[in-house]
């Protein structure tokens, strides 16, 4: 049996339409209604039927249909005074099982918090997927960070330590394919994180771990590692931010990164012995 193509998230009916012509035993109707719940994903906010259509260029009536069905199983609620959906617990219910079978993030906790607590910043545990990384796990400091993700995150590859990370593990052939994607389909995400990858991977070559010095814009220097852990096809990625207001650069590359390089070798060596 021939396996199935992995697609990357559809932003419209023009890519549906692209891969139902390839594949077509892809389902167009399932895909219609997870489209509607990944609008969320980037824009949080309450939707209109209008707003969802406009957007996934789906006609009014299927857009209706599908709202309605995602309601009824939990995945939408509806606000009849603002006729307008809302994301509903049932998306929720979904990231739970991924999240608590997650390889070894219950006996990692503790060294996640114990080094978050000593850089008074955040430490986190992610997955790459498609264009984006999406966290797992968030362990911070009193304080906190500035913009400190939370479980279910999602931010770009290209502009996180941790994506970087995931990056510099693909052959030279993989990421210039990534990267090409990312040119074309986040062009604004690509142009202000170039210089900062270009550093990042030659970091990772040198010392072991990626870094972020504040290109994303938030105000956050990050270091990153990917792990030998593997979660599915997916290798668990690790990420240190702290506020550049609370650290240097140069603390990046002396102490915050060799920490995390250190506690992601533990973690391996965990696999190891299991």
């Amino acid at each position: 049996m021939r396996q199935p193509r992995a697609v990357h998230q559809l932003k419209d009916q023009k890519d549906l339409r692209r891969v139902r012509e390839d594949d077509p035993n892809f389902s167009g109707t399932l895909a219609k209604g997870l489209m509607i719940l990944q609008s969320f994903v980037r824009d949080p906010r309450a939707h209109a039927n209008s707003e969802f259509a406009e957007r996934l260029g789906l006609p009014r009536p299927t857009v209706s249909r599908l709202c309605r069905s995602l309601q009824a199983l939990g995945f939408l609620d509806h606000d009849d005074r603002l006729d307008r959906y809302f994301i509903g617990p049932a998306a929720v219910t979904l990231g739970y099982p991924y999240v608590i079978n997650t390889p070894l993030l219950a006996q990692l906790r503790p060294a996640l918090q114990s080094t978050a607590d000593r850089f008074e910043g955040a430490v986190s545990v992610g997955v790459a997927m498609d264009l984006d990384v999406v966290y797992v796990e968030t362990c911070a400091h009193e304080h906190g960070t500035l913009k400190r993700p939370g479980v279910g995150a999602v931010r770009g590859i290209a502009e996180t330590a941790m994506g970087r990370a995931w990056l510099a593990q693909l052959t030279a052939a993989e990421r210039n394919r990534f990267l090409a994607r990312a040119r074309q389909e986040r062009a604004d995400e690509y142009s202000r994180s170039t210089q900062g990858l270009k550093d990042s991977l030659a970091n990772y070559g040198k010392r072991g771990f990626a870094i972020n010095m504040g290109d994303a814009g938030l105000g956050v220097l990050a270091v990153g590692v990917a792990s030998n852990i593997r979660y599915g096809s997916r290798r668990l990625l690790f990420n240190c931010a702290v506020p550049g207001y609370r650290a240097k650069p140069a603390d990046l590359l002396k102490t915050i990164g060799p920490s995390l390089v250190q506690l992601v070798n533990m973690a391996d060596r965990q696999v190891g012995l299991r």
